[in-house]
């Protein structure tokens, strides 16, 4: 937001289970909360499109990545672009082989609940290259996550990631850290990117970044995402397939 609000107009909304907007009901999400996220942007997106003729351009990291990547993929008509950054495009070991969580996502989000200043304060530690600006911000987030999202299986959609890569078919920047032990799209998921030979979808790897490419390593991700954002094809309403 405060790299990029002089020069656009920015839209960022919380996701439904997020930050103060409505939390899911249960009687009627279902098990996997990824589709209502969807057509919840869906539905932000042609509000925006009976507002100007120009189609926006939509970025997203992690969960919020994977829901743009699924409005790419299905609705191109409300888009010209977008970046995601570290989308939830891995490729899974065999179950067997996959290392137990220590902790569940609840448990997670319950210890920001209690102890919002100790949860930001472990941040620091654990997270030395954040922009001290981001953490407290970073923590009232995850204190105000929507108590029912107790399985992070709720939030990625079911259908396989490669077949969302597969029909993306606006210029797509997808951003992703060196630190292979700490990304979504790692080696393998690359490899399996490059095989599909999606001429729509770039890929971009920055050294050094975990997950949270923006945070981990901001003047990098910058250097790489801004001129792309400003070289990015602009889609009006007319010409939009």
């Amino acid at each position: 937001m405060r790299r990029w609000r002089h020069d656009y107009r920015i839209v960022a909304p919380d996701a439904r289970g997020h930050g103060e907007s409505p939390c899911f009901d249960p009687a009627t999400s279902g098990s996997n909360r990824s589709d209502v996220m969807v057509a919840d942007v869906v539905s932000l997106l042609e509000a925006l499109t009976r507002e100007s003729d120009e189609r926006p351009l939509l970025i997203g990291h992690s969960m919020g990545a994977g829901i743009a990547a699924n409005v790419l993929a299905s609705r191109p008509d409300l888009v010209c672009a977008g970046v995601l950054e570290d989308p939830p495009w891995f490729t899974r070991p065999p179950r067997d082989d996959r290392v137990p969580e220590e902790e569940t996502t609840q448990q997670w989000v319950q210890s920001f609940r209690d102890d919002l200043d100790g949860a930001a304060a472990r941040g620091r530690l654990e997270q030395p290259l954040w922009p001290e600006i981001e953490l407290r911000p970073w923590g009232v987030a995850k204190a105000q996550l929507d108590p029912s999202l107790t399985d992070a299986e709720q939030i990625v959609r079911q259908a396989p990631w490669i077949d969302v890569a597969a029909a993306i078919t606006r210029p797509t920047l997808l951003v992703t850290g060196g630190r292979d032990d700490r990304v979504l799209v790692g080696p393998l998921s690359r490899q399996r990117l490059a095989d599909l030979g999606n001429q729509h979808i770039e890929v971009v790897v920055v050294p050094g970044a975990g997950h949270t490419v923006r945070r981990d390593c901001t003047d990098a991700f910058h250097q790489i995402v801004d001129p792309w954002i400003v070289s990015a094809p602009r889609v009006r309403g007319e010409a939009a397939s």
